[in-house]
């Protein structure tokens, strides 16, 4: 499989299992050396224990068996005994190469740091009462700053309330993994269409929190910029500037110089 078929095949696992997929040693067998290579670079996949159980590849059965290690002075060897009705007396005991016991993850969690560097974010991501949405953090638009989300069910990010499946601004560009910046730059500077099917589930209080936040630190960003500028100014003036832009919302310049600092 190549690394294109590669990411499908796991953003699609991972919206059906929700949190979580482990991938045995047999699944990523299937994916192409290079795949494999970059799935780990990228640390979409991360190593996990090795398994206790494994699917056996002796007989066109498949059976799942536990795994039997065996502590020796220098190594540790792996063994499992086939327990079908009719295979066991062929199969007895079989050796498990130490290999075919390693298993990788790739979780909501994992998945949320990757895109949070891709976006550059530092923030640190915040999850929902219900676990369904992490907040990743804030981007700059042309109106202020905007809440980047990742929403679990169905998996994709929310930006300034549009929806962008994961799977179809998620790639890799040759060696690279990288997002879709154009979609992304246009969903944080103009507002979604007012019949949007889908809203993230997050309480009003949840929402407004994080409106609030949003509108300081469009405030706070302002703030170093025009007193870089005018360094001589004092807060009030400065909070009156900003008081006259589109980020103050209709705030008061006291409101505004409160809390442009937080």
């Amino acid at each position: 499989m190549r690394v294109d078929q590669v990411l499908l095949l796991l953003l699609s696992a991972l919206s059906i299992k929700n949190h979580k997929v482990v991938l045995s040693w047999l699944a990523v067998n299937l994916w192409q050396k290079e795949a494999f290579k970059l799935m780990l670079d990228c640390r979409l996949i991360t190593p996990i224990s090795n398994a206790a159980a494994i699917q056996c590849q002796g007989c066109e059965h498949h059976c799942n068996v536990d795994v039997i290690p065996h502590v020796y002075p220098n190594k540790t060897k792996y063994y499992a005994i086939c327990d079908h009705p009719i295979m066991h007396e062929q199969m007895g005991r079989l050796t498990i190469p130490n290999e075919q016991l390693k298993q990788w993850q790739i979780s909501i969690g994992q998945l949320a740091k990757v895109i949070r560097h891709l976006l550059a974010l530092t923030t640190d991501i915040r999850y929902s009462k219900d676990n369904k949405v992490l907040s990743l953090g804030m981007l700059k638009s042309d109106t202020g700053r905007k809440w980047i989300n990742l929403i679990i069910e169905p998996l994709s990010l929310e930006v300034n309330q549009h929806i962008l499946p994961i799977a179809d601004i998620l790639y890799f560009d040759g060696d690279k993994l990288t997002l879709d910046n154009d979609r992304l730059k246009y969903s944080l500077n103009n507002p979604a269409n007012v019949d949007d099917s889908y809203k993230p589930k997050v309480s009003k209080r949840e929402l407004q929190r994080a409106n609030k936040l949003a509108k300081y630190k469009s405030w706070h960003d302002e703030y170093i910029i025009l007193h870089r500028q005018h360094p001589k100014q004092n807060d009030s003036w400065i909070s009156r500037k900003i008081a006259l832009m589109p980020i103050a919302d209709g705030a008061s310049s006291e409101t505004i110089r409160k809390n442009m600092k937080k």
